[in-house]
């Protein structure tokens, strides 16, 4: 379960069934740090993974952006304490001490380009380039620069073409050509 509980797996863990004893036992363990309260209803553990947190706090949402390029080694490094996942509809981030979980919502025709391993979802390094450069053009920070960091010859051109025929914005499309012509100069 990668150290990530929610209130139904402790309650059949426990095989208890009164929501009160429930509770006084999750807070036994909290108390003693066995357990820490992420958001309501989830619970990890000391060395919980944060991917399979990720995946179990919105199923429909896959890890992108600088998590999957520094995964790709597409880019140095990102925060370590810190995941980007894209899902539709609005966005999301919550924080838990020194963790923070941040889901970048997009319209469902732009819910693509992922593959699912071990249970959790990953965007395609060239997916999570086009997730990067899109939340870029819609006013959002990176963590890294996005025109000095990221190494372009370790994606597949091709692929990048026929995902960005799935975007319906020309002025994107035409900012994403753009880049990788100057990056080839």
């Amino acid at each position: 379960m990668g150290g990530v509980y929610s209130a139904s797996d402790l309650k059949n863990l426990f095989n208890e069934s009164n929501p009160v004893a429930l509770n006084r036992r999750i807070s036994r363990l909290e108390e003693s740090g066995v357990l820490k309260r992420f958001i309501r209803g989830f619970y990890t553990t000391g060395d919980f993974d944060a991917e399979v947190l990720s995946a179990r706090l919105c199923r429909n949402s896959y890890l992108s952006l600088g998590t999957v390029l520094a995964k790709e080694l597409i880019i140095g490094s990102v925060p370590a304490r810190t995941l980007y996942a894209v899902k539709t509809g609005r966005s999301r981030l919550y924080r838990s001490n020194d963790f923070s979980l941040q889901y970048l919502g997009v319209a469902p025709h732009l819910f693509f380009g992922f593959q699912n391993k071990k249970g959790v979802n990953f965007a395609t390094p060239e997916k999570a380039f086009l997730d990067t450069l899109y939340f870029y053009q819609k006013g959002r920070k990176a963590s890294f620069n996005i025109f000095a960091d990221i190494t372009t010859e370790r994606l597949d051109r091709e692929r990048i073409a026929a995902y960005l025929k799935r975007y319906k914005n020309p002025r994107f499309v035409a900012f994403v050509k753009g880049y990788l012509k100057n990056e080839r100069q």
